[in-house]
């Protein structure tokens, strides 16, 4: 009897566990498997991505699973419409989210959300 009790409670322990670890495993990477083509409707800004060291001062909570996180630098591109951009993963600042996309000609940077761009799964 004892046994089976045993049994039951390690199976419902192992089955927490793996709940617990894929819940965690897809949390942390969705940001960063992210894929989509932008078309772009109207002029985007296309910003630098700034790397901010973790340990900064702001509450900020990292976006990215390394020391630094991302940060919008100054404009590097502006796309016109009619022009498309590959998104790459997805990045949660202080106050916007953003697509890093990366361009045709392989430049890299971040994109605001907003009503500039449909996106679209490959």
């Amino acid at each position: 009897m004892w046994l089976h009790t045993a049994w039951g409670r390690l199976r419902d322990y192992f089955g927490m566990l793996v709940l617990v670890a894929l819940s965690v495993g897809i949390q942390v990477g969705c940001d960063k498997s992210y894929e989509a083509t932008l078309s772009i409707e109207k002029q985007t800004e296309v910003y630098a991505i700034e790397q901010i060291p973790s340990s900064s001062s702001s509450s900020e909570p990292e976006s990215e699973p390394s020391d630094t996180r991302a940060e919008l630098g100054k404009v590097i591109r502006v796309l016109k419409p009619g022009e498309t951009a590959k998104a790459i993963g997805v990045y949660h600042g202080k106050g916007y989210d953003a697509f890093h996309v990366k361009l045709a000609d392989g430049t890299e940077g971040l994109i605001i959300a907003g009503d500039t761009f449909t996106a679209t799964s490959p």
